[in-house]
């Protein structure tokens, strides 16, 4: 079951809460209008390293207030089994920036993962668009396409390419908001693959209010390189390559 929370529309917010949400858009409102020609430079990594760490107060903040207690912790990889989307164009520049500095040895095996993922979820898009061809009208109703697909790639089991050998992230703290923002508050076992579609799985995803991400769409579209390709996995491999 997944609770997707969007501040007051589920979950109640603090003082506190409310208080760290105005300071993070007016954070992103000033980093949008300012004359950063690129978001490498130093100035824009630290504004968004530090929107990123007040992000993490809120979500802690909203938490504490709700009495809820998330399950996630480090080496707990089994959400990274899916196809991640909606990673914005200027995280995409810091993380590959980082690889290239950080990690360089690693590059070619990321790549090459990266594609034979993006193969095999070409793979099952044909599948699935073979079994929904067969369908008849009603049979269709309430299937969305996307939605299909993506749950039947994260079934798979195909770990993301940014993680290390001991489960955890290679870049956890430049880590797209997209993959901050999901949170378990059962048992992690059951974030496995396999319990997608059961019921007793609560989830969260905690995200932004509308006017925080309003601005990271703007400072999205502001630093765009490949329009229409939000993917963590395909966009990896334009940047590095």
């Amino acid at each position: 079951m997944d609770i997707n929370v969007h501040n007051t529309d589920i979950l109640p917010l603090s003082k506190k809460a409310s208080l760290i949400l105005s300071e993070i858009a007016e954070k992103l409102e000033a980093l949008l209008y300012a004359d950063e020609v690129s978001c490498l430079t130093r100035n824009f990594r630290k504004c968004i390293a530090e929107i990123m760490v007040r992000f993490s107060e809120y979500q802690n903040e909203v938490l504490r207030y709700s009495k809820l207690k998330k399950s996630c912790k480090k080496g707990c990889s089994y959400c990274c089994c899916h196809w991640v989307e909606d990673v914005n164009s200027f995280e995409m520049d810091i993380i590959a920036d980082y690889i290239k500095t950080n990690i360089p040895e690693k590059i070619e095996e990321i790549i090459r993962s990266c594609k034979a993922d993006i193969q095999e979820l070409e793979r099952v898009d044909e599948i699935v668009n073979i079994k929904l061809s067969k369908l008849s009208g009603n049979e269709k109703v309430g299937i969305d396409q996307v939605d299909l697909l993506l749950s039947v790639f994260y079934q798979l089991e195909r770990k993301c390419p940014l993680l290390a050998s001991d489960g955890s992230c290679m870049i956890y703290d430049i880590r797209p908001i997209t993959c901050r923002i999901y949170m378990n508050f059962s048992d992690p076992f059951l974030c496995k693959p396999g319990y997608i579609n059961k019921d007793n799985v609560v989830t969260c995803l905690l995200d932004l209010n509308e006017k925080s991400n309003n601005l990271l769409d703007q400072l999205h579209f502001k630093y765009l390189r490949f329009r229409g390709d939000t993917g963590l996995r395909s966009l990896l491999v334009k940047y590095l390559e």
